[in-house]
């Protein structure tokens, strides 16, 4: 049975067009025999069995496109969502914050000296460390908090409802937590650090006047956070806030 499911959804996924084209044909033909061939009081029942053919179809199609959708803006190491997922949620969350004048602020978060790691090690280890590290940023944060895969080694944590300062203490708690976590044999147990950069939203409404390149407020958090990134990479194993520098 398993081999027939896999088979079909083989065949879906390399000729959905084709497929979802012939299946319109089949069932007008249907139809149409029904209408011309059927005794009416017949006809009905056979209506009945098309339509629940037809509901069927649909929710088997819609959890297959919901399905594909979340793999879309799933990243397949981690299980986190992607970057697409990123842009996507915080497109919605600023505006909604912005209208209610709340603060709203993004982390960017990079392992240091991974390179080194996937040098020494190899990349399997490098995948065992980014996977550990997603697993710890996800258990420290809220429920509503969402944890992202930038890319590479880069995180990004989407904070709502929270000041620069508290997703500051926030990020730091972390970066302390994945300092002293031993990632094993694996790496020989080497020391993993992160440097970190946090931006509110609301610290950024001063500079929006001035960075008139930056129309998208989703790019413009998304720049200061990567800057702030920046400056604590210049001595890494920090974080560093758009409007207090380095905290830690």
């Amino acid at each position: 049975m398993d081999i027939i499911k896999n088979s079909l959804k083989k065949l879906f996924l390399a000729y959905p067009s084709l497929i979802l084209a012939l299946s319109g044909v089949c069932l007008w033909i249907f139809v149409y025999l029904i209408y011309w061939v059927l005794p009416l009081n017949q006809a009905r029942w056979v209506w009945f069995f098309v339509v629940a053919v037809l509901i069927y179809n649909g929710i088997l199609l819609g959890n297959f496109v919901k399905t594909l959708a979340v793999k879309g803006y799933t990243d397949a190491l981690t299980g986190l969502p992607n970057k697409g997922f990123m842009y996507l949620r915080l497109n919605i969350d600023i505006e909604k914050y912005t209208r209610r004048q709340k603060d709203y602020s993004l982390a960017m978060i990079d392992i240091d000296r991974f390179k080194k790691i996937n040098d020494t090690y190899g990349h399997l280890a490098g995948d065992k460390v980014i996977k550990e590290v997603a697993d710890i940023i996800k258990h420290s944060v809220r429920a509503s908090d969402s944890v992202i895969r930038w890319g590479g080694e880069e995180f990004a944590v989407l904070l709502p409802e929270t000041s620069e300062e508290g997703a500051a203490s926030l990020v730091d708690r972390i970066r302390t937590v994945i300092e002293s976590h031993d990632f094993g044999p694996a790496v020989e147990s080497h020391k993993v650090t992160i440097s970190a950069g946090v931006v509110s939203f609301k610290n950024l409404q001063e500079v929006r006047q001035r960075e008139k390149h930056l129309t998208n407020p989703t790019d413009l958090i998304v720049n200061f956070s990567d800057r702030a990134l920046y400056q604590a990479k210049q001595t890494r194993n920090t974080v560093c806030c758009f409007n207090h520098g380095i905290i830690a």
